[in-house]
């Protein structure tokens, strides 16, 4: 059954290579270009601007963006939607290493529905020696109300063949948008209950070949949400990232009462543990 029918990962750090640890400036990540136009996040369509001392962005929320049987936006998507915009002002402050996630925190102010436009700033909070944290926020654009915090911690990847030799990609063009419903375009399928499986496809994979962490999210929503009687929205959820999932599928089982759930997300093909988050839900408004 697949997850629409029913109604990002970014790897943690691998060792780094011997020598003094300085990243060779010839080698790079396979992924050494920004997203392809038909890769599924540019679908989204998150467009950046620069602004003064933040990233700012903007995107239509359209009825493919929305939870299954409602008019409200993902949460997942927003989550996706952070990571990016976060993502790019944290990838341009450690360049030319690529930044990994650590966690992922968002929390809602309101319910952001079919048709608004909403604005989006991310900002550094620090930059220290190892971590790095970032707070991303969402406004409608219209009338200038918050819609949601995201709250995400980064690292430099330590793998010296991690890294954008050309400095960290931003631009993407304009990708045609999602053309259908997000789990329907990400091949998701509801295995049972609590029990969601997404694919690990050429489509759906971060910088360094792993499921990109706003889709590892979107299992976690939507594992969540299976376990309700009727749509539900996500109200806040927080995403801790222990490694990759580069082999594919992405399992995620939550166990929950359709309320709050803890989500385990799994590496099928690797046999480990990628992911762990909980994920709180409340009626569409």
């Amino acid at each position: 059954m697949s997850v629409a029918a029913r109604s990002g990962a970014h790897p943690a750090p691998e060792p780094a290579g011997s020598g003094n640890g300085e990243v060779p400036a010839a080698r790079a990540a396979g992924h050494d270009q920004a997203p392809p136009a038909s890769h599924i996040v540019t679908e989204l369509g998150l467009r950046l601007t620069d602004g003064e001392g933040a990233l700012h962005g903007h995107a239509q929320v359209t009825p493919h963006l929305c939870v299954p049987g409602a008019s409200t936006l993902r949460t997942s998507v927003l989550a996706t939607w952070a990571d990016v915009i976060a993502g790019t002002v944290v990838g341009e402050a450690l360049s030319p290493r690529i930044p990994l996630t650590l966690d992922l925190e968002i929390q809602l102010y309101a319910q952001a529905r079919s048709g608004v436009r909403i604005g989006v700033v991310a900002r550094l909070l620090k930059v220290g020696r190892t971590v790095v944290v970032s707070e991303t926020r969402f406004h409608d654009e219209a009338s200038g109300a918050p819609l949601a915090v995201a709250l995400i911690s980064f690292i430099a990847s330590p793998n010296p063949r991690d890294v954008f030799p050309d400095g960290f990609p931003r631009a993407w063009g304009n990708p045609a948008l999602l053309a259908r419903p997000l789990a329907d375009r990400i091949g998701g399928r509801t295995v049972a209950p609590g029990i969601v499986e997404v694919p690990r496809r050429p489509d759906g994979l971060n910088a360094t070949g792993a499921i990109q962490g706003g889709l590892v999210a979107l299992a976690a929503e939507e594992a969540a949400s299976s376990l309700a009687a009727g749509p539900v929205v996500v109200e806040a959820m927080n995403v801790r990232y222990l490694r990759p999932i580069s082999t594919g599928p992405a399992r995620a089982v939550a166990v929950g009462d359709g309320r709050f759930s803890v989500v385990h997300i799994t590496d099928v093909g690797a046999g480990k543990l990628s992911t762990v988050a909980t994920v709180r839900l409340t009626d569409p408004a």
